[in-house]
């Protein structure tokens, strides 16, 4: 169970609703036929269960929600913001959720120890080794010889380990995300039930 993640869960007394069109802006101005987009907001006042009356602000959300509904809001605190950061939001009395992905992803990626340059650099310095032991000892190079084919198959597979690395990495953790996520989804699920109103569904996991 997560422990750096905080629920809050009540009764909504209140939903406002806005949206604001966002254009883009260069040193001239606003960049000519840029139409921009359209920020919706959603703001929620809610009756916590614990009882402080609470308001709570989300952007670009389909998640529907009306006066009297139960709803639960799963944010952590990251450190470079002073405030928490919304991560989902449930709608205890529809049974319904809705994320906040560049939140999810921010507290739920992970960076490899080793990038792929770094993986890139011991894979070719393996096979530099590899090849001039293979030139010295199998081949009967001399080791100025063997230091130059070594070389040359360093910079000949560099480029390629290079590559592989990214896509790897790339690969992988996509994959280690998606996984993360679910498991996420799944545990804030479970968490929140115990919030949820009587004879209503729980919010199901996406």
């Amino acid at each position: 169970m997560r422990d750096d993640v905080l629920i809050s869960a009540g009764d909504v007394l209140e939903v406002q609703l806005t949206s604001e069109t966002v254009l883009l802006q260069t040193a001239a101005g606003r960049r000519p036929f840029e139409q921009g987009h359209i920020t919706n907001r959603m703001r929620l006042f809610v009756r916590e269960l614990s009882g402080p009356e609470t308001r709570f602000d989300f952007e670009d959300t389909d998640l529907g929600v009306r006066q009297t509904q139960r709803v639960a809001i799963v944010r952590a605190k990251f450190k470079a913001h002073p405030d928490p950061i919304n991560l989902m939001i449930f709608n205890l009395s529809s049974g319904e959720m809705d994320t906040f992905e560049p939140a999810l992803e921010a507290l739920l990626g992970r960076t490899p120890l080793f990038g792929p340059r770094w993986k890139a650099f011991f894979a070719a310095l393996l096979a530099a080794a590899a090849t001039w032991l293979l030139s010295r000892f199998a081949l009967n190079q001399s080791a100025v010889g063997a230091g130059f084919i070594a070389a040359a198959v360093t910079l000949a597979v560099y480029p390629l380990t290079l590559w592989g690395a990214r896509t790897w990495d790339r690969v992988t953790e996509d994959m280690r995300y998606r996984n993360a996520r679910k498991r996420f989804i799944e545990e804030m699920w479970a968490r929140v039930k115990a919030y949820a109103p009587r004879d209503e569904t729980p919010p199901q996991t996406e």
